[in-house]
């Protein structure tokens, strides 16, 4: 026989129900629309997703510069060796295309600012073939290296077409200078026909960033708004780091200057310095770094597989306090997320609609699915404490969510982001209606 569920009270008589806040608040008040969610979550990159820190892969911030990185996980060189000295180092790095095989040699400082990159690539005996080969090469290099170059792409089709306008594998060796963005600071393409091989030449103009750990990320965020643009056209977005580890956040359209619907969530930095975010009503830690460069500028940087990529999602702006007012509020009292979780995977809820005897009854499934009546959706519970649904089918609904907090009698009350009660309802042990 099914039976009711509470920590710390007696079983609960449905004679106890008390009278609670009706299904049309309910309805109307909890969480955020998808839609708003969808549009904030292109501010914090989710390269990595996970229900747990602890399931993050250690950062390895210290064998290669980020920037080197950037070739291997966004443009899929592999890493071939490193040659160091009294001026720096120089990392070499490699991968075959279907023309010949591409080789980048990086040169960095002893501080390790990037100074010199050079592209060696293998060519055919076909001029029209190599034209193609090489300009999407040194477009990639220079969209790397070179992203504020205004005007690159049409310097590197002139110097191409005159390069192999008239290309035969036996000519001579050429070389070809080609006027960057920068005073005195000039790129050079050089072919050797003879060879099969051409050489690309260019100074990066990029920051050397320094990857935040743990504890001084923490200072960074705590009691802190940051302003987050990024990369791209994607609206701003700001947010408040509670000290207490809430977040609320707020998208600006970028087109019209609106700002959208705030979202709330939490904040969390890991102890390999990993800096995440969880923003209801999407499940899950969505995580980047936070890095600084020479000029003390920060930054959000993707990661891949515990690994800096070099790619830069945002520019982060930090203001300290909260002066944008975004609304953070600990709801008193509140079940843990794990114990909400095991209140409701595979047992059944029954929720008393105000002024009504009427129950409505839904059982969650321990698959993230829950069947309430007719209907049928999807449901999980954030790191806050908050329990989120999502009606599915018949009629598709938004998503709603709610903190739960254990009332006299073995009842769970069900609230909102400022603590009024929207409902109440009891849990009964396992699937009584056999759904």
């Amino acid at each position: 026989m099914a039976r009711l569920i509470s920590r710390v009270a007696p079983p609960f008589r449905k004679s106890a129900w008390r009278a609670f806040a009706g299904a049309c608040v309910l309805s109307l008040s909890l969480g955020a629309s998808p839609s708003a969610q969808e549009i904030a979550a292109v501010h914090i990159s989710p390269d990595i997703v996970a229900r747990d820190l602890g399931t993050l892969p250690g950062i390895d911030g210290t064998s290669y510069p980020p920037l080197v990185n950037r070739f291997q996980f966004d443009e899929g060189f592999l890493f071939k060796g490193e040659t160091r000295g009294t001026h720096g180092v120089v990392y070499r790095l490699a991968r075959a295309t279907r023309v010949g095989d591409q080789v980048i040699q990086l040169g960095f400082d002893p501080e390790g600012k990037p100074k010199i990159a050079r592209l060696l690539m293998e060519v055919s005996h076909i001029g029209t073939i190599n034209k193609l080969a090489v300009g999407e090469a040194m477009t990639m290099i220079v969209g790397v290296l070179r992203p504020k170059w205004i005007g690159a792409d049409t310097v590197i089709k002139q110097t191409l077409t005159h390069a192999f306008n008239d290309y035969d594998p036996g000519n001579a060796d050429a070389g070809y200078t080609i006027a960057t963005d920068g005073v005195k600071d000039n790129a050079a393409l050089r072919l050797y026909p003879t060879r099969g091989k051409i050489t690309f030449d260019i100074r990066p103009k990029v920051p050397a960033y320094r990857i935040l750990d743990r504890d001084a990320a923490v200072r960074l965020l705590q009691d802190s708004t940051a302003r987050l643009t990024p990369e791209g056209d994607d609206p701003v977005y700001t947010a408040y780091h509670a000290p207490d580890r809430l977040l609320a956040g707020q998208t600006t359209d970028g087109q019209s200057g609106e700002e959208q619907p705030p979202d709330t969530g939490s904040w969390r930095v890991a102890q390999n310095g990993t800096y995440c975010v969880e923003r209801a009503p999407v499940a899950g830690w969505k995580c980047s770094l936070i890095v600084v460069d020479e000029t003390g500028a920060h930054a959000l940087m993707a990661t891949q597989d515990g690994h800096p990529t070099g790619r830069i999602t945002a520019a982060m702006e930090m203001t300290s306090g909260n002066p944008d007012g975004l609304f953070v509020h600990r709801v008193p009292d509140i079940l843990p997320p794990d114990m909400v979780l095991q209140l409701s995977v595979e047992h059944t809820e029954e929720r008393r609609r105000a002024g009504t005897e009427n129950t409505v009854t839904a059982y969650f499934r321990a698959n993230g699915t829950f069947k309430e009546g007719p209907e049928e959706g999807r449901w999980h519970v954030l790191q806050d404490g908050r329990r989120c649904w999502k009606v599915d089918e018949p009629d598709p609904g938004d998503w709603r969510c709610a903190y739960l907090r254990e009332t006299d009698g073995g009842t769970f009350a069900y609230l909102n982001n400022s603590g009024e009660i929207l409902a109440e309802g009891l849990i009964v042990e396992g699937n009584p209606r056999n759904w």
